[in-house]
């Protein structure tokens, strides 16, 4: 597609999009964005190269040429990898049946005390009075981990001295 012609590529876009977000973090379309680029990341790596590399699936121990398996190990090592799927294919398919809410928070007086930046506009996703402390999820937490998730599978799996950094990772 255009220039992005590879994994690699796409998580370059990935980083990008989160970058951007993370000079927004109130803007739903920058953190909608990041969502879909995370989650069909994982589209990428498997018709890319990881179908391909058998040394790879093996080294991840996934038996067979098989994505959904390639899935259930993403699953395993990113635990919040489904609610970013949640997240893409809500905005894709109009679905708003998810277990959570999702929040604009404007600023003062908004939001979880202590949740997101003092006096700033931010998104949280909100799990409901039942979850008690832990009922506010920042998107720009959850944004966060699935990145850094696919930094650190890139890392370990497709090694790149050119691989894409995020302004916002120190390491």
């Amino acid at each position: 597609m255009f220039d992005i012609l590879s994994a690699k590529d796409f998580y370059a876009m990935l980083v990008d999009d989160f970058d951007d977000f993370a000079a927004e973090p109130h803007s739903a379309r920058r953190a909608m964005h990041c969502a879909i680029t995370a989650y069909h990341l994982h589209e990428w790596v498997w018709g890319d190269w990881l179908s391909k590399d058998k040394a790879a699936r093996d080294a991840m121990g996934i038996s067979k040429r098989d994505r959904e398996q390639f899935l259930q190990w993403i699953d395993r090592h990113c635990v919040w990898f489904r609610l970013v799927q949640e997240l893409a294919n809500g905005s894709k398919h109009f679905a708003r049946e998810a277990g959570f809410e999702t929040v604009f928070v404007s600023g003062y007086g908004e939001g979880g005390f202590g949740v997101g930046p003092y006096g700033k506009g931010y998104l949280v996703i909100d799990w409901g009075e039942e979850a008690g402390d832990q009922r506010w999820l920042p998107a720009a937490h959850l944004l966060e981990v699935v990145v850094r998730f696919w930094r650190d599978f890139f890392r370990k799996y497709l090694p790149s001295p050119d691989l894409a950094v995020s302004a916002q990772h120190v390491d």
